[in-house]
């Protein structure tokens, strides 16, 4: 079951939030500026029903969010050098929004975007175009995305798009998970596994240097299950770099999840995608004037799971290829599982 709710009014144009419902009562919320999650409320293993994302208690605080809480990311997530690239004989230049470099498609990116939507057989399809031009990309790019919920608790994000000319695209979602409930604690002792046995190194402005190396015997090994305030804490000049916490990219094994475990609630997520990667973030810089379930922002408060083709990848000829073609339909899932701990 899927509810609409107007929730105020951005110029002459509605904010509306949707409400995605299953049989055991379970929601997810979504808004239709940035197509943000707003909220995922699943049990505990007690039964408590409690939202599991960070979401902001003053809705206003969305129209100017330099987290991107919830947000969906284009049109390419993550950081693109200098930005500017070269394609096809030509070459682009982007804006330059993170110091000299170009980070989630520009200041003014698909989060502040506002979306049309319909409703269809219970999913939600969201839908934006993104002219020639826009923020420095080429090519007309129509895009589509649809939430599915369903009753076993899993969160489907489809992710559809066709352009008119070559183009870097590389969506994302940019939601902050946090396990034990309206943010109770941090996610320094939440436990992460992931299929990934490979990392990006970033130089000092968090940009790729290139180079994909094994994670074996480094502070970014999840192959194991570890506890995060190991990383969190951790005096890996890498780690340090980020702000004291991962801020990384990573390649996942093909057919490879992702799985966080919270133990005092019970609660474990499963990433699934058919991305080649994702960029793991602990919320190293999050803080500011603004609450988060009544308590004041803090670092570590949650965690991305930005899953996606590596960042800078229309710069590095060795990493997987982000580039649509005029003649390609653009086609990736991601599916989050909410379950309990085995």
């Amino acid at each position: 079951m899927i509810t609409t709710t107007e929730v105020g009014q951005l110029g002459d144009q509605s904010l509306l939030r949707f409400t995605l419902q299953n049989v055991h009562g379970h929601s997810i919320d979504i808004l239709n500026r940035g197509a943000k999650i707003l909220a995922i409320r699943v049990p505990d293993q007690h039964g408590m029903v409690e939202n599991v994302v960070l979401a902001f208690d003053d809705l206003s605080e969305y129209q100017d969010d330099p987290h991107h809480l919830g947000a969906t990311i284009g049109r390419v997530g993550g950081r693109i050098a200098n930005g500017a690239f070269a394609l096809e004989g030509m070459t682009y230049v982007l804006e330059q929004n993170e110091g000299e470099h170009h980070l989630h498609g520009g200041s003014e990116n698909w989060a502040n975007r506002m979306f049309t939507h319909e409703i269809n057989d219970d999913k939600l399809v969201l839908r934006l175009d993104s002219p020639s031009g826009e923020n420095g990309y080429p090519g007309h790019l129509s895009f589509t995305l649809t939430f599915e919920w369903t009753d076993e608790n899993v969160l489907h994000i489809h992710y559809e798009a066709e352009t008119t000319a070559s183009t870097p695209f590389s969506p994302t979602n940019h939601t902050y998970f946090n396990l034990t409930g309206e943010a109770k604690t941090t996610i320094e002792q939440h436990l992460l596994r992931m299929d990934a046995p490979f990392y990006v190194p970033l130089t000092k402005d968090a940009v790729p240097t290139g180079d994909i190396l094994p994670v074996t015997d480094t502070v970014f090994d999840f192959l194991d299950t570890r506890p995060l305030h190991e990383v969190t804490h951790a005096s890996d000049e890498q780690l340090r770099q980020a702000g004291s916490g991962v801020d990384h990219p990573f390649l996942l094994r093909e057919g490879g999840e992702i799985v966080l475990d919270e133990p005092i609630s019970g609660r474990r997520l499963r990433v699934v995608t058919d991305q080649p990667g994702v960029v793991v973030y602990t919320a190293n810089h999050l803080s500011g004037e603004f609450t988060i379930c009544g308590r004041r922002a803090t670092p570590y408060l949650g965690i991305c799971f930005e899953t996606q083709g590596l960042p800078d990848a229309i710069n590095q000829p060795n990493f997987p290829s982000v580039v649509l073609h005029a003649d390609e339909h653009y086609h990736k899932r991601t599916s989050f599982h909410f379950q309990m701990m085995s």
